[in-house]
């Protein structure tokens, strides 16, 4: 059974209503705000938690007999992961109740994790365990309580919508990923669950963040669905300045698509996401493929006021992984629309080099224009959306395939084949109407021609490049019909 500890009055809340909702959260501010006036203290991890490796880890399960909220008939379960193999690091977990007496409704209580709670199978299990993040579940069908969000490593959660499999990441924070000083890895520290009431469609989940080069306070709303959207209020103080605060930052895989790299593998394609998508501020929406690179790539949008970008799975066929455990088709597209106004700065795309699908290496987040200063405030709200149908964020047609090949003839120049998709497409009836506007950057344009794959409404954009020595050549180009736009910009590379 899951055994709760009453925490420290300042967190005793009489009820819990939206106005003592914002009272707690600015209790939670003010402490994030104090911490970060104070030497960052690294946590101590669980002993002997670090036995259990990954095999091991993999092998434990939560007892239904401790899984939070199983009776009172709520929408809402909790299930605990265990610190152990790279989660050594215990987190803190406390339950803000709803119901109850009036002394005890609203009140904090902290969580006791116990190994009992958890059944090790054949393994020993260890003297003490801690923590390590919790997972929340959801009656997505029926009866059956499936996963909806992970909270697990670092700053490090998981959202995912009905049917879907996980795939890519959220942050909390990145603080210089892709720079010349090492990357911080900020943690979450401590969760607050806000109990929800029986007919209660979504749950509050409170944290604060602790890293050397800020503390945070957060507070996300998590709305399951078939889009599962999770509203984040961040406000974040400075323990030091930084050279590249990332603000919500997205981490995926891609190992390999329609693109290459070539692989001997019987799956034509292995990733969590196979592009960055961007609402700029002016409205014009942006597609770019990712990559695995041969060395590390860094590139960044330039915007002002962004209105929304993410790593997004369009390819949704199963035929083009030929996967049939790790069902890639079923990845979340993850969608961050930002509340307010950011400024100006930029999405920056990380893409690193990887021989193996274990590994995520790829980062994509938002760098505000201006430079990050010790003991500066900070306040960040989004939306996040993890969601399968992506074509129901715009009308216009959309890229769905990215192929590359040699021109014959012509050691220097590289072809490229856009295909778009879409529902204005059809009603064109006459190819001659698709005109096609495409800008080279770093080489030389050739040729470009749009054909219409037979048996298709779709479009076909030939470009033909000639690269200039060993630069990338950078492409941008969008469909017309009579003047008109009728599709988002893509913007991809010609690498040598």
């Amino acid at each position: 059974m899951v055994r709760l500890v009453t925490l420290l009055v300042v967190f005793m809340i009489p009820g819990f209503s939206s106005a003592h909702a914002q009272g707690f959260f600015d209790k939670l501010i003010e402490r994030a705000r104090l911490s970060a006036a104070q030497a960052y203290a690294k946590e101590a991890p669980v002993p002997d938690t670090a036995k259990l490796g990954y095999d091991t880890y993999r092998g434990i399960r939560y007892r239904p007999d401790s899984v939070l909220w199983r009776e009172g008939g709520g929408k809402f379960r909790v299930e605990f992961f265990p610190t152990g193999f790279l989660y050594q690091t215990p987190v803190k977990m406390y339950v803000i109740t709803r119901n109850g007496t009036a002394e005890s409704a609203g009140a904090a209580t902290a969580l006791s994790a116990s190994p009992e709670m958890f059944d090790f199978g054949t393994t020993t299990p260890p003297a003490q365990v801690g923590f390590a993040g919790f997972k929340v579940t959801y009656p997505f069908n029926g009866q059956k309580f499936d996963e909806v969000i992970a909270f697990l490593g670092a700053s490090y959660f998981r959202p995912i919508g009905k049917d879907h499999a996980y795939g890519a990441s959220a942050r909390g924070l990145a603080i210089d990923t892709a720079q010349a000083r090492s990357e911080e890895f900020p943690e979450f520290r401590e969760f607050w669950l806000v109990e929800p009431a029986p007919g209660d469609r979504t749950l509050t989940i409170y944290a604060l963040l602790e890293s050397p080069g800020a503390s945070g306070a957060y507070v996300f709303t998590v709305t399951p669905g078939a889009r599962t959207t999770v509203d984040v209020d961040a406000r974040l103080f400075m323990r030091h300045g930084v050279s590249m605060l990332g603000i919500a930052p997205l981490t995926s895989m891609f190992l390999s698509g329609k693109s290459g790299p070539w692989r001997d593998d019987f799956r034509p394609e292995v990733h969590d996401s196979d592009g960055l998508a961007l609402l700029t501020g002016t409205g014009e929406r942006i597609w770019r493929p990712l990559g695995n690179p041969g060395s590390l790539q860094v590139s960044s949008f330039v915007d002002n006021n962004p209105r929304g970008f993410g790593l997004q799975q369009r390819e949704r066929r199963f035929d083009r992984y030929q996967d049939g455990v790790a069902k890639y088709q079923t990845r979340p597209s993850l969608w961050v629309e930002p509340k307010g106004d950011w400024g100006e700065g930029e999405v920056r795309l990380v893409e690193i080099p990887t021989p193996s699908e274990y590994h995520d290496n790829i980062v994509a987040f938002w760098v505000s224009r201006w430079p990050v200063a010790k003991g500066q405030a900070l306040e960040y709200r989004y939306r996040l959306s993890a969601l399968g149908d992506e074509p129901a964020l715009a009308r216009d047609a959309r890229v769905v395939a990215t192929r590359q090949a040699p021109i014959e003839g012509n050691n220097k120049a590289r072809r490229l084949v856009v295909e778009f998709e879409g529902d204005t497409l059809p009603t064109l009836k006459e190819e001659r109407l698709v005109a096609s506007n495409v800008e080279v950057n770093g080489g030389k344009l050739l040729r470009t021609e749009i054909d219409q794959p037979p048996g298709s409404t779709n479009r076909r954009l030939f470009i033909d490049v000639e690269l200039e020595g060993r630069r990338t050549a950078d492409i941008r180009a969008f469909l017309t019909a009579e003047g008109d736009r009728v599709s988002e910009t893509f913007a991809g590379q010609i690498r040598p």
